[in-house]
């Protein structure tokens, strides 16, 4: 897709300074680069030296050197002040079924909405994503990533609506162990310390919502990266075409009133 600017580096300055970290497992149902991609295994050591865990509820984390499980955080521009729908022509609107948020997003991309969500598919299928409410798609289990120390992009216009700071972020996701799947890079939103999701506003009580986006494969057929390895190959991503567009997706989505 033709773009009039060129795109603009994520968090390139914080490249070598805080340690991320991802947890979650693909789905058996669902095909895809964002499937799969989870961390190591229960007591696996990656290279780079992150360890890593399973909690009470089953999901996989993976803990680095970062000495909190805050996300690391950046300059943030403006919401009213972005105009990166214009840009990456995102010209077709998709509301979710329960009237709680819409996206916008390119007519050249595919796009599937039977299931009760969002999901869509780059021209080029190097690109997959999903945007849903948590009451049709829960966040757990095989069906999230969970990313816990995600470099955090800029602040969408979200924020003004559901009256608290939400941020696009990203983050390298290493394959699962002897899998077949590659490594990928994540994209998504989050709350402060919210992990990937955002809470919405929705009649008599807040409903959530989550979106991922899944850029494979990358490092495909190589051991895992250590930590400023993965930082720097989500820079260089974050470089081209596929990933303004993501962003420019992710700051669309809004509440509805």
């Amino acid at each position: 897709m033709a773009k009039t600017t060129s795109p603009r580096t994520w968090m390139t300055t914080l490249a070598l300074v805080g340690a991320f970290a991802v947890t979650g497992c693909g789905s058996n149902n669902d095909s895809g680069p964002g499937n799969g991609a989870a961390g190591a295994t229960q007591g696996s050591t990656p290279q780079g030296g992150e360890q890593t865990s399973t909690d009470a509820s089953g999901t996989q984390s993976q803990t680095g050197d970062s000495p909190s499980g805050e996300a690391q955080s950046g300059a943030s521009a403006t919401p009213d002040a972005d105009h990166s729908a214009d840009v990456y022509e995102l010209t077709e609107t998709y509301t979710d079924p329960a009237k709680l948020f819409t996206v916008k997003y390119p007519k050249s991309w595919k796009v599937q909405k039977d299931n009760g969500y969002l999901e869509l598919t780059s021209p080029d299928e190097k690109v997959q994503g999903k945007v849903a409410s948590t009451k049709v798609r829960p966040p757990k289990g095989d069906w999230f990533t969970r990313p816990a120390h995600p470099l955090i992009g800029e602040e969408t216009g979200l924020s003004k609506q559901v009256g608290t700071q939400v941020f696009t972020y990203s983050t390298y996701v290493p394959a699962p162990p002897h899998s077949e799947r590659s490594d990928s890079i994540l994209w998504g939103l989050t709350e402060s310390g919210s992990q990937g999701i955002v809470s919405l506003p929705g009649g008599d009580k807040r409903d959530e919502l989550w979106a991922e986006f899944y850029y494979a494969p990358v490092n495909k057929g190589n051991r895992p990266l250590s930590q400023s390895q993965g930082v720097k190959l989500v820079n260089q991503i974050n470089e081209t075409d596929e990933a303004g567009t993501v962003d420019a997706i992710l700051k669309s989505i809004r509440a509805v009133d």
